[in-house]
Order: structure tokens, then sequence, then C-alpha cells
């Protein structure tokens, strides 16, 4: 398994915490658009999920519009992320579940945990086709960058 940061523009960290705190107190989803290991884009996908209060589903139309963009730009989907409103920023046994089943283990998994509203923490993750989670640094990008969940600061661009 990949043991790369993620690499994440501030402003994409900062919409990621905006998208989360708009759709609260449902949980928010979406994908992280660039190559490699380097978000450039975000995208925001509607949660369609009938429990989003604990739960998303990415709306498939949403998400399939999403491929085609990143498709025509010769993008990949880096990160899925989505926010935990009550909980910790730790994949749920169904995040984990939901991963491996789609088989969708190649991207990094983004939670933003909004536990503490004025105090979000924002953490990665990959999960193996196994289904074992590895936290991953995230190195931040741009000026005044910084770091959030459990990236030490020598990892800050």
């Amino acid at each position: 398994m990949n043991s790369s940061p993620l690499r994440l523009p501030k402003s994409l960290l900062a919409e990621m915490i905006s998208h989360a705190l708009d759709a609260d107190p449902e949980e928010c989803c979406g994908v992280l658009l660039g190559r490699g290991d380097e978000a450039t884009r975000l995208r925001r996908i509607r949660n369609v999920h009938e429990s989003r209060v604990n739960r998303y589903s990415m709306d498939p139309l949403d998400l399939i519009e999403a491929e085609r963009d990143a498709d025509g730009r010769s993008e990949e989907f880096v990160a899925i992320y989505h926010s935990h409103t009550y909980s910790q920023g730790y994949p749920s046994d169904t995040d984990v579940r939901n991963a491996v089943e789609s088989g969708w283990t190649g991207p990094y998994y983004v939670l933003v945990s909004l536990v503490e509203k004025t105090r979000p923490v924002v953490r990665a993750y990959r999960i193996s086709e196994d289904g074992d989670v590895v936290e991953q640094f995230i190195r931040v990008l741009g000026v005044g960058g910084y770091t959030s969940g459990t990236t030490p600061p020598e990892v800050v661009d």
C-alpha cells in the first residue's frame, strides 16, 4: 500500500471544511481530483443516503459527471472525502466495507470530523482490498500551510 503523503493545497483543505460545515448536521461527500498523490481540484458530490446524518452515499449522476470531468483533463480521483458530524475522523466499519465492496481502494479517504465545530479535524487514510486501514500524512501546500489531524509539522510546504 502506498504510504506517500496526500499533497493538498490549503485552499482545497479549506473548501472541504467549508463543505462539511455547510452540510452539517448531515454528512457531506466529494472527490479530490488531480494526479498521483497531489489533489488540484475538488468536486462536491450530493449525499443521497436516506440517513445523511450518519451515512453518505454519493449521487451516481454526480459521480459519473466527476469521472468524465477528470478523464477530460487526464486526471484521476486522488481522494474520496466525507464528513463525520458526530464522531472522530476515522473510517467506520461501513466506510471500510463500502470501499472494499466498491473496489475504490486506490484513492485516499479523507475524513473531516466536526465533533468540535470550531476546530474541524481532517485526516487521510488508505483502505486496502483486505479492509486494512492505514492513516496517511497530509502535506498541506501553500503560503502559511499548516497541518491537520496527526500530520507532523515537518511535512508542510
